[in-house]
């Protein structure tokens, strides 16, 4: 398995934060997929940068079991001399995207590299999506065009080997909250946006406290949960602002309708501006993404379960499982590492790990496509 630590820190060395183009690690990863049908599926981010989604498949038709992993990383500071430079100590490798999620990938091409495509019966499919950390943006490219069609898939992310059978969606929105300028000496005159962007703020714990009351257990937390992460307001220190905005996320757990937070945002909104005509506030939603529900079928997951000795779970983040699973097919979540150390300086994935997944992932692709 020296392979596929070797594999991972090839794939980490090659720079692809989401503002960059994925071309690079999709080239280096189709050394590993000669010999299989390769579909691509460019496009140009509104930057003008170039990227690419890949489905390959050793066969054409439906596949018996999909392989899906993005191929895009968030930022790194560029202090952390590791981010794209790997070292491997203590059994574990450090490394911009080791966890999230080129150590799945790795699995992968190792994996894949094992076998002899005209022994599988049914096709084995591998999809590599870009733009996963901004939005899911290469999946959904992917799912309008219908290029994925599985009967079994398993959608690689840090989940410490355990399948994860549901996940939470995601939602994005801005509240544009306006008020009038005017010298700060005489506030009278004017109408602040950050003061009225205080009453949004505490609107904002009553909806959550309402999105608290309808639970599911099988998450934790066990709620919808909604964030105020970003409030931008003002022009100077002496001008009574006249615009906030508040940058606002939800993750609505599978079963309950996602612009529900939506809609009871919008009333406290407008409940605000019953009490007082002068606020002024909307709320625009930027993206909403559905949760991730459990399939029907859980014969992957069941095998995932007895092959690793890990139960079946859920996760609290957002996947692109939402996007790629095929309707009335399984879909599970899977992969080395712990989403916890990722996104931060210190990434990192535990050697042995990848080695389990290799042999997880090869035992499946025989159990499914063979």
């Amino acid at each position: 398995m020296v392979k596929t630590a070797s594999i991972l820190r090839d794939l980490v060395a090659i720079p692809s934060v989401s503002s960059l183009s994925n071309v690079p690690v999709v080239n280096y990863a189709l050394n590993f997929l000669q010999g299989w049908k390769i579909e691509r599926h460019p496009y140009t981010d509104p930057a003008g940068t170039a990227k690419l989604n890949v489905v390959a498949r050793t066969r054409p038709g439906i596949a018996g079991l999909a392989l899906v992993c993005h191929t895009d990383t968030v930022p790194f500071d560029p202090d952390w001399k590791e981010a794209v430079n790997p070292k491997i100590r203590g059994g574990k490798l450090y490394g911009r995207g080791s966890c999230d999620v080129k150590g799945f990938l790795a699995c992968v091409l190792s994996a894949a590299s094992k076998i002899d495509p005209q022994e599988l019966t049914t096709p084995l499919a591998v999809a590599l999506t870009a733009d996963e950390e901004i939005g899911c943006v290469g999946a959904k490219f992917l799912a309008k065009k219908k290029a994925l069609r599985a009967r079994h898939t398993i959608i690689g992310e840090p989940t410490g080997l355990a399948p994860v059978r549901a996940g939470k969606g995601y939602a994005l929105a801005e509240i544009v909250v306006r008020g009038k300028e005017a010298h700060s000496a005489f506030p009278a005159s004017g109408r602040s946006a950050i003061g009225d962007a205080a009453r949004v703020i505490l609107a904002l714990e009553r909806v959550s406290r309402k999105l608290a009351s309808r639970r599911n257990r099988a998450f934790d937390p066990s709620y919808t949960t909604l964030n105020a992460g970003v409030i931008r307001g003002g022009s100077a220190k002496n001008i009574v602002p006249g615009e906030c905005r508040i940058t606002v996320e939800w993750r609505p757990i599978p079963g309950q309708d996602g612009g529900w937070a939506a809609e009871l945002i919008r009333e406290e909104l407008a409940a605000l501006r019953e009490k007082d005509a002068g606020f002024a506030a909307e709320l625009e939603v930027k993206r909403l993404d559905p949760a991730f529900a459990p399939s029907r079928d859980d014969a992957l997951a069941g095998l995932l379960e007895t092959l690793s000795g890990r139960r079946a779970t859920t996760v609290a983040f957002g996947t692109e499982a939402a996007h790629l699973g095929t309707p009335g097919a399984e879909t599970v979540v899977f992969g080395p590492g712990d989403m916890t150390v990722a996104h931060k300086s210190g990434e990192f994935v535990p050697i042995d790990e990848l080695e389990e997944c290799v042999t997880y992932l090869d035992a499946a692709i025989r159990n499914f496509c063979a």
